[in-house]
């Protein structure tokens, strides 16, 4: 049995509007079931308290996953972060896309369990930071409620003046082979070419 991340909430937002995929890619089908509903069995068993953030929950009821909804509307991923550190209990959560069919359980573990007062556990690789693959805390709150209030809706910025652990490429090569595992699903293309690489 897979020991629980203490401590930690594992969250998905599904708040995008897919623009670029034609319809909603969480529902998507990979392997016969919803590209969500692949993920959120792979964060399941990791976390004791999980979180599906999402403004449409009548479409993701089905999971029987606890949801939220976004308080500050049209200001992307940042309101769900937002969204999902006012709700979880515990003092940090997990955060991912609901494009990320590829999340890594050992990657995962190592993000959530670096030791250290950080606001933000931020995996950085050579293209940039990857804002939802990450580990945000609590205390973080104030300065993203800060920015959204005043309808600055840019993740980066907000890193600014956070407290960041930044997790570099060589770090996250150490656990894995390549960055497959940040790998999102942003078109249909994508998403055929997941289906050919097989389970």
């Amino acid at each position: 049995m897979t020991v629980q991340i203490a401590q930690v909430a594992g969250v998905i937002l599904a708040g995008g509007k897919s623009s670029r995929f034609g319809s909603n890619k969480a529902l998507a089908l990979h392997q016969g079931t919803a590209l969500i509903e692949g993920i959120t069995r792979r964060l399941a068993g990791l976390f004791p308290e999980t979180l599906l953030i999402t403004n449409t929950p009548e479409e993701y009821a089905f999971l029987g996953w606890a949801m939220a909804t976004d308080q500050y509307h049209n200001c992307g991923p940042l309101a769900g972060i937002h969204a999902a550190l006012r709700t979880v209990n515990q003092p940090r959560a997990f955060i991912c896309g609901c494009d990320m069919p590829l999340l890594n359980p050992d990657l995962i573990r190592f993000l959530c369990q670096l030791p250290g007062d950080h606001e933000v556990v931020l995996p950085w690789l050579p293209e940039g930071p990857e804002p939802l693959y990450a580990v945000y805390s609590k205390t973080a709150l104030p300065i993203i409620e800060e920015h959204l209030s005043k309808n600055k809706c840019k993740i980066g910025m907000v890193y600014e003046k956070l407290r960041i652990r930044k997790v570099t490429a060589e770090e996250i090569l150490q656990i894995l082979p390549d960055f497959t595992t940040f790998q999102n699903i942003n078109h249909q293309h994508d998403l055929a070419r997941l289906a050919s690489m097989g389970p």
